[in-house]
């Protein structure tokens, strides 16, 4: 099971987070594959349906019936997973990557016991809520609990935006630890077709949620289509609000289709024939919130404009008034406004689609990122052997 990793001469990372791998987590996965000096170890408490993983890198506490969810409890009540750790060192890990601020705990006690150094990015929520909202969730409240273990063992945190950052240094998170480093995409994988043929369509990508605002979405384009705009609304995803956005949509009568969570292919064929790429983030009712939201570099490096919200790392990733236009949080007419200025203007298109290429090709290659990635791996493991 080991033999592909045993003679790669690369050193191991464990990469952890509690659920293994949830398919809105893609940019975990793809910067895990894209590292170079270092080889990626997938760990968790559990697998979910989600993303296809490389076999016999993948480590779970929770591996099935009988005993799988008895384990799983101790892992996380105890810090207690003998097998799950013995598992691990056969790797012989150099460092230990947790994702998400509330897998911290978890993957602190992992480093500890296997005697490597720990970094964690937080991407959203997880440094935005604040502690009323966190004590309300296990995870939530282990996370509050343990923090002060957290900064005294954890070498690094990792804020994927500047907002990130503002937001753990005021949650007490040590400024001098505190890394921004933002996720790239591979430009390689989503580059825009030679002949571009865009349709009348605004696209959205990502869960129904409350933070991603698609409510406000499909209330600008009921006032669109008000106004005489012919388009269509795509909204590709899933969640938990998805019966209540469907009949928030067929009660405005808006052209509008929900084809469900798709394949990362088929989203870059939509991202490639769309005429604008709508992303109305909004601070939910718990505080939950964006970090920087993948879509945003997607949608660029496919030529795709955008119309997005002023909200948490959003305007850090695009160019406003060149590769996007900006509108206030929950601002209807002014998502109605920005959506039909490129709906009616092909040209408009073009313009910001060729500066959004140029942008995140300038910013944000996956490449060069995940080359700032293994630097902080690099700086902690030797940090850690004196």
């Amino acid at each position: 099971m080991l033999s592909s990793l045993h003679t790669d001469e690369r050193k191991a990372a464990i990469i952890y987070t509690h659920s293994l791998l949830a398919g809105s987590m893609t940019f975990i996965k793809s910067h895990a594959e894209m590292l170079r000096e270092f080889v990626p170890v997938y760990a968790g408490a559990h697998r979910v349906k989600g993303l296809d993983l490389p076999p016999g890198r993948v480590e779970v506490v929770n591996q099935g019936p009988p005993l799988g969810k008895v384990r799983e409890f101790a892992f996380r009540e105890l810090a207690w997973a003998p097998g799950f750790m013995r598992r691990l060192r056969r790797f012989t890990p150099r460092i230990v990557h947790t994702h998400f601020g509330t897998a911290g705990p978890a993957g602190m006690t992992i480093a500890r016991s296997l005697g490597v150094p720990h970094v964690i990015t937080f991407h959203g929520k997880d440094a935005t809520m604040p502690a009323e909202e966190a004590m309300r969730s296990r995870r939530g409240r282990d996370m509050l609990r343990k923090k002060p273990q957290l900064v005294e063992h954890t070498g690094a945190f990792i804020a994927v935006s500047d907002y990130v950052r503002k937001c753990l240094i005021e949650q007490g998170y040590p400024d001098e630890k505190i890394v921004v480093h933002r996720n790239g995409i591979d430009l390689r994988f989503f580059a825009a077709p030679l002949r571009e043929s865009r349709q009348a369509t605004v696209l959205f990508v990502g869960r129904f949620v409350e933070k991603k605002g698609v409510r406000y979405l499909i209330e600008a384009a009921a006032q669109m289509q008000r106004e005489g705009v012919e388009f269509e609304l795509v909204l590709i995803g899933d969640g938990p609000l998805q019966p209540q956005l469907e009949s928030l949509a067929r009660d405005a009568g808006v052209r509008c289709r929900f084809p469900g969570f798709l394949p990362i292919e088929e989203v870059r064929q939509w991202l490639g024939r769309a005429s604008v790429v709508a992303v109305p983030s909004v601070v939910a009712s718990n505080g939950d919130s964006e970090g920087l939201p993948t879509i945003l570099l997607e949608a660029q490096a496919m030529k795709s404009p955008l119309v997005a919200t002023r909200h948490s790392g959003i305007p850090e990733g695009v160019k406003e008034g060149v590769t996007a236009e900006l509108v206030d949080e929950k601002d209807v007419e002014g998502l109605a406004a920005a959506l039909r200025s490129f709906i009616e203007s092909a040209a408009k298109v073009e313009s910001f689609g060729v500066a959004g290429r140029e942008f995140v090709a300038e910013n944000f290659d996956i490449r060069h990122q995940v080359e700032g990635l293994e630097s902080i791996y690099s700086r902690l493991c030797r940090e850690a052997t004196g």
